[in-house]
């Protein structure tokens, strides 16, 4: 099992991207939040996605637009650095 931790820059996304959510409707707010947490604890078990760019590795957050942006350590310490919109521009994704 790994341990996720979250970066303050990927903090502040979360903030962002939840306001955003909420903003629009209370309860696609919630649903974000809920699905933002079953994608982030999926990482403690199965974090091996695909590695898009440097080290960095992508989740989709099921049902939303939004990917979580991460590397994973050697001591099984998965690093959440950014929660980014997909169709963000690359330029402004998190950087290790």
């Amino acid at each position: 099992m790994f341990t996720v931790i979250f970066t303050e820059e990927a903090i502040d996304d979360l903030h962002i991207a939840i306001d955003y959510y909420t903003n629009i409707s209370s309860q696609l707010g919630k649903r974000f939040i809920e699905n933002f947490d079953k994608s982030s604890l999926e990482l403690e078990n199965i974090p091996f996605f695909q590695i898009r760019y440097d080290e960095m590795r992508v989740r989709k957050i099921s049902k939303f637009p939004l990917l979580l942006h991460f590397t994973i350590t050697e001591n099984k310490i998965v690093i959440v650095h950014g929660v980014r919109f997909a169709k963000q521009n690359p330029e402004n994704y998190p950087k290790i």
